[in-house]
């Protein structure tokens, strides 16, 4: 039963900071920054669902690249890196809870469609 609610919650959560940092990113920043954090979120989902990390920490499927480059992307204060990282890491996290999370994959999907990276 508790396990229940712990799931809900997070699930809840997911669902809060996704909405939450896609509207102050979509409010804050030029279009290119938008189409730069769109390219970093698809292409670190990309990755960790096509070359699943083993050296994770127990319980967390995060892979460890990933958690890295978060936190690279923190001190640099890089801030398209670390909105793209920190997507990429709550749809993973939202996967992992199933359709009790997945407003939170379906909203990082329609910000990646709406800012589509451009090919040259």
């Amino acid at each position: 039963m508790f396990g229940l609610f712990g799931k809900n919650s997070k699930a809840l959560q997911l669902i809060r900071d996704s909405q939450s940092i896609i509207r102050s990113d979509e409010t804050a920043y030029a279009d290119r920054h938008l189409v730069k954090i769109s390219e970093i979120t698809s292409s670190s989902i990309q990755r960790a669902l096509n070359k699943p990390d083993f050296k994770t920490t127990k319980g967390d499927k995060t892979p460890r690249w990933l958690k890295e480059a978060h936190r690279d992307a923190r001190k640099r204060n890089d801030q398209a890196a670390l909105s793209g990282t920190t997507l990429a890491i709550i749809f993973l996290r939202a996967q992992e809870l199933g359709d009790l999370a997945q407003p939170a994959c379906d909203a990082i999907d329609e910000f990646i469609a709406r800012w589509p990276v451009v090919e040259n």
